[in-house]
C-alpha cells in the first residue's frame, strides 16, 4: 500500500499546486450540518445545479454548426467551436461516505448506506498531492458518487431557472444531460474525499475540529446530448442522443469546506481539459471512441434549494460578462515536442473575453487576439529547473479594437516576442514546463491611428506548456495569461489594460485531428461541410483525371445538384 501511495504522490505532487477547480462537495443532508466533526457512514441527497462549457474537436464541428436549412446547436459558438450547456438540476444527488477515520488508512473502509463496497486509495485514479501528503494522523472520510442526473432546466419542469444570461441556451425537451453513479448505471467510480486542513493532523476523538477542511473527487459522467429540433444534430444523432464519457477523470476541489454540504464561490484553475469520448459508434458521422470534444469549463453547487439564484453559479462557471474564468488547457494532438507547437496560434476567448486600455476620456476595447507567425519553435529543456529561451522577431497579432465597446474593427500589429520554458516536472510519459512571455513588441494601425502594444514591463506574464505521450501520439497543451500595455503616441507613454487576458493553443496543426468532410443533399443542392478552415477542400468530376480545383470560399460549401462534382478532398498545407 506504501508504495501505491508514493506511485501517486510522485504522479501528482507537481500538478497540484495549479488544481484549483473549485467544486461544490456535494455532501451533507438536506439541511446545513452545524457539527463540528464528520458525520458517521451513510448517504446525503441534496437539491444540485449545474452548467459546462465544451471545445468541440474541429472534425465534429459541423455535426453542430448552422447549415443550409438548419440552425446552429443551442449554445454552439460558430466562431471558435464552443459549446456551453443549458442550466441543468438534479433534485436527488446522493453522495456515500465512510466513517471518520485517520491517516494512513490501512485496507479500504465501506462507503454509504448502504454500502457501495469498500474503498482504499488504490482504488482511486488520482490523489491531489496535498490530499495525499496529509499527515497521520490527519482525520478523513472516503465518499463516492451514488446517484446524479442532471437534467436541462426548461418551462416545463416547474424550476425557477429564469435562464436571463444570454450565454445560457436553451432546449426545448425535459432531457437528462449528464449522469454519474451506479445509481444511474455508470461503472466507473466516482471517488472523493475530505479531510480535516489542520495542521499536523488531529487524532481520532481530539478536541480538534474535523471543520474546516479539504474536499475533492475523480469524477466520471456520462454526458448525453439530444437530437434538437431544427438543427442538423436532428438527422444524425441518434433519437437516444449523442452518449459520451470520459475515461481520464475530472479533478474537482474544494479548499475550504466549513459545512455539509458546503455554500461556496466557485473558482477556476489550471487542470488540463478532459476529453469526452463517444460512447457509440454512429457511422459515418463517428465512431465508437473518438474523441468530440474537451470539457473546458464545468461548475455544480448546492447554493440554493431550487434554480432562483442561478446567476451565482453562471458567474463562478464562466465568469461575468467580458470578464471569463480562464478555461482549462486542451491537449491538442501534435507532429512533435516543439514549444510553440508547430504551426499554431495562440488565441483569447472570441467576443466573450475584452480587455480595456482607459486613455483619458477615450476607452479602447480590444477583443478576439490571435498570435501567430511563431516561427522555427524550440525543442524545450530536457533537464529539471532549466530554462530555454525562446524568440522570433517577426510574429504577427490580430485583434478587434473598438472605441465604444459596439462597434469593431479588425487591426493587424507585427513584431517580436521573446518567451522563457522552463521544464519543472517529468513524470512517467508526462512533462510540465513553466513559461512566462518576457518581451512582446507590436506595431499596429487601428482606427484611432498607430499603436503598439507590449507585454507589461512591470507584470509577469506567465502560463504552462505540457507534453504527454499516449498510444495516440503526443498530446501538447499551452496557455499565457498576458499583462498588456497600449501607446498611441510612439511609445512616450504607456497605459496598461485593466486586466490579463488568456491565449491559449486555439486548435490542433492541421492535420493532427482531421477533418473529415460532411455531406449532405438539401432540395437540389449538394452540401460539404468541414470544421478546420487550415484544410483546403478540392473537386473534381472524374477521380482518374487528377484535374482537381481549388473551393475558393468556405464551409459550407454549396454545389446544385445538376453540374455538382463526384468528388472532394480535404487538403492540409
Amino acid at each position: 500500500m506504501k508504495n501505491k501511495i508514493n506511485n501517486l504522490l510522485l504522479r501528482l505532487g507537481s500538478f497540484f499546486p495549479t488544481l484549483l477547480l473549485v467544486f461544490s462537495v456535494l455532501l451533507g443532508s438536506g439541511g446545513r450540518s452545524a457539527a463540528q466533526i464528520f458525520p458517521a457512514q451513510g448517504d446525503d441527497t441534496t437539491f444540485s445545479i449545474g452548467i459546462f462549457r465544451l471545445m468541440i474537436a474541429p472534425a465534429f464541428r459541423p455535426l453542430l454548426a448552422p447549415g443550409v436549412g438548419t440552425n446552429a446547436y443551442p449554445g454552439y459558438r460558430n466562431s471558435d467551436g464552443r459549446l456551453t450547456s443549458p442550466m441543468m438540476y438534479d433534485n436527488a444527488t446522493t453522495i456515500g461516505r465512510s466513517s471518520r477515520h485517520d491517516r494512513l488508512l490501512v485496507g479500504s473502509v465501506p462507503v454509504g448506506s448502504p454500502t457501495m463496497g469498500n474503498v482504499g486509495y488504490a482504488d482511486y485514479p488520482a490523489i491531489p498531492f496535498i490530499f495525499a501528503a496529509a499527515p497521520a494522523p490527519t482525520e478523513e472520510i472516503l465518499t463516492q458518487i451514488r446517484s446524479f442526473a442532471l437534467q436541462n432546466v426548461n418551462a416545463s419542469n416547474g424550476e425557477h431557472c429564469s435562464n436571463a444570461d444570454p450565454r445560457i441556451p436553451s432546449i426545448p425537451l425535459s432531457w437528462v444531460m449528464v449522469k454519474a453513479g451506479p445509481g444511474q448505471g455508470v461503472t466507473r467510480k466516482s471517488l472523493g474525499m475530505v479531510q480535516e486542513n489542520v495542521a499536523g493532523g488531529a487524532a481520532l476523538g481530539a478536541a480538534n475540529p474535523d471543520f474546516p477542511a479539504f474536499s475533492f473527487f475523480d469524477i466520471f459522467v456520462e454526458v448525453n446530448l439530444p437530437p434538437v429540433p431544427t438543427t442538423f444534430s436532428s438527422t444524425v444523432f441518434p433519437v437516444t442522443g449523442a452518449a459520451l464519457y470520459n475515461d481520464t477523470p475530472l479533478i474537482i476541489t474544494n479548499l475550504n469546506v466549513a459545512t455539509l454540504p458546503p455554500s461556496v464561490v466557485y473558482i477556476h484553475g489550471e487542470t488540463p481539459a478532459v476529453p469526452l469520448k463517444f460512447k457509440v459508434g454512429n457511422p459515418p458521422f463517428w465512431n465508437v471512441d473518438d474523441v468530440f470534444g474537451y470539457l473546458v469549463l464545468a461548475g455544480h453547487g448546492t447554493i440554493t434549494n431550487d434554480c432562483n439564484n442561478e446567476a451565482v453559479l453562471v458567474n463562478a462557471v464562466l465568469g461575468t460578462t467580458n470578464n471569463p474564468q480562464p478555461e482549462m488547457a486542451v491537449e491538442w494532438p501534435v507532429p512533435n515536442n516543439r514549444c510553440p507547437t508547430t504551426n499554431t496560434t495562440y488565441e483569447s476567448v472570441k467576443d466573450e473575453d475584452v480587455i480595456k486600455f482607459p486613455l483619458g476620456a477615450v476607452t479602447v476595447h480590444t477583443r478576439n487576439f490571435v498570435h501567430g507567425g511563431l516561427d522555427n519553435p524550440i525543442v524545450p529543456p530536457v533537464p529539471l529547473n532549466t530554462p530555454s529561451i525562446y524568440q522570433d522577431p517577426n510574429t504577427f497579432v490580430t485583434m478587434e479594437l473598438s472605441l465604444d465597446g459596439a462597434s469593431w474593427s479588425t487591426a493587424v500589429a507585427n513584431g517580436g516576442v521573446q518567451t522563457r520554458i522552463t521544464h519543472t516536472s517529468g513524470t512517467g510519459t508526462t512533462g510540465t514546463f513553466d513559461t512566462e512571455m518576457l518581451a512582446l513588441s507590436l506595431n499596429g494601425n487601428g482606427p484611432f491611428g498607430p499603436f503598439m502594444i507590449r507585454e507589461s514591463p512591470t507584470k509577469q506574464s506567465l502560463g504552462k506548456h505540457t507534453l504527454r505521450s499516449t498510444t495516440q501520439g503526443l498530446l501538447a497543451s499551452s496557455f499565457f495569461d498576458v499583462f498588456l500595455e497600449l501607446s498611441t503616441d510612439g511609445g512616450q507613454s504607456w497605459v496598461p489594460a485593466d486586466r490579463g487576458i488568456r491565449v491559449q493553443v486555439g486548435n490542433p496543426p492541421c492535420g493532427a485531428l482531421g477533418a473529415h468532410p460532411v455531406i449532405t443533399a438539401s432540395g437540389t443542392d449538394v452540401i460539404v461541410s468541414w470544421s478546420d478552415t487550415s484544410y483546403r477542400l478540392q473537386h473534381q468530376s472524374l477521380v482518374t483525371s487528377n484535374n482537381w480545383v481549388d473551393y475558393t470560399g468556405g464551409s459550407p460549401a454549396t454545389f446544385p445538384v445538376t453540374n455538382a462534382p463526384k468528388f472532394f478532398r480535404l487538403i492540409c498545407p
